[in-house]
């Protein structure tokens, strides 16, 4: 039996990174893998499934675990130096996925520029969740290290997690004529809102209070507790606007703290990702195979069936919602005819060519 060790986010609270990690664990179990999960987040002490344990109880760990592979999920350099050392000696392999490449190594501090440099090198192998995140890592390491793996593994609904949510979200969702739900952090791109939030509150500003459509927005809104000053102050701001508009029985601001995106998905009409930057939209394809159409801007390579806008362009986001809106039937059912690919697969073949 293999056992593998995943560095990362878990949750909570939710997000990309962490569901990715909750979900590759439970399939690796399936898969008779044993796995242990060393976070910094404030997840439970463990699961079912999984040990789940603090970064900083790695050292010890190491000592006593006979890890196959280690899988870093975000890129801590100091921590990966440290654990490709130890790697000398215990022969495990190392795996790097980048989730996002947002940062320029060339602007990095001195010692962070070493660190960088030493791990690279030294990483047994490198996943690219998209072809933007590879062409940019290709400049630091050679290509036969790299292999590009989508992060989208199939999800799985607890009805727990419908269940917990907040009874006024529920009656909101049961409501709802036409449910559009998007997600994302509070935060900033080239000084632009990076998930297009204040996008879609104009969206709907146009949608009910000029055509007069029956229509409801629910965004997942993430990481609350996280912003920083500037962030508040402008989600604040979105709040308000969003009463200005007088759409406070329109939009719901739901701020995410027990549960997934897909429960929230299956219950939805539409999806709209306007992301002025993205690596590839997991929440997209969670979208496509919960059977509901999907709307994102063009700024990555977006899974197969997703309706295409220009970033930031408000007018043809407005068109495309439109045109799915009252064209509904025909694009429900153009959804249903795709097979979302599950990735999980490319990693499990992945770890079984390193532990060869």
């Amino acid at each position: 039996m293999k056992k593998i060790a995943l560095f990362g986010p878990y949750p909570p609270p939710y997000g990309g990174r962490s569901i990715h990690i909750k979900r590759l664990a439970q399939r690796l179990y399936e898969n008779n893998y044993t796995v242990d999960i060393y976070h910094n987040t404030k997840a439970k002490s463990g699961n079912s499934i999984s040990k789940i344990r603090r970064v900083k109880s790695i050292i010890f760990y190491i000592f006593k675990e006979k890890y196959d592979i280690i899988h870093f999920h975000d890129r801590n350099f100091k921590l990966i130096s440290i654990l490709i050392f130890f790697s000398k000696f215990f022969k495990y392999k190392t795996v790097l996925t980048y989730h996002s490449f947002r940062d320029n190594p060339v602007e990095y501090r001195f010692i962070e520029k070493l660190l960088f440099k030493y791990c690279i090198k030294r990483i047994d192998k490198f996943v690219c969740v998209g072809p933007s995140e590879y062409l940019k890592l290709c400049k630091y390491v050679n290509s036969n290290k790299i292999e590009v793996i989508q992060s989208y593994i199939q999800p799985f609904e607890d009805e727990y997690e419908f269940c917990v949510l907040p009874n006024s979200l529920k009656k909101f969702i049961n409501r709802s004529n036409f449910l559009i739900t998007a997600n994302g952090n509070i935060r900033f791109y080239n000084d632009e809102d990076l998930y297009g939030l204040d996008m879609l509150i104009d969206l709907m500003d146009k949608l009910v209070n000029n055509n007069s459509y029956n229509i409801q927005l629910l965004v997942a809104v993430l990481g609350v507790e996280e912003q920083s000053e500037k962030e508040r102050e402008y989600y604040n701001r979105l709040k308000k606007i969003i009463k200005n508009y007088s759409l406070e029985n329109n939009i719901y601001l739901y701020e995410v703290k027990n549960t997934e995106l897909y429960p929230l998905l299956r219950r939805s009409q539409l999806f709209i990702r306007p992301t002025n930057t993205d690596s590839y939209g997991v929440s997209i394809a969670e979208a496509i195979y919960a059977g509901i159409p999907a709307i994102a801007s063009n700024v990555c390579e977006r899974p197969t069936g997703t309706i295409l806008f220009p970033s930031r362009n408000q007018e043809k986001l407005y068109l495309q919602v439109n045109k799915v809106f009252n064209n509904y039937l025909y694009y429900h059912e153009q959804v249903e005819t795709i097979d979302q690919i599950d990735y999980f697969n490319d990693i499990n073949h992945l770890y079984m060519h390193l532990s060869k």
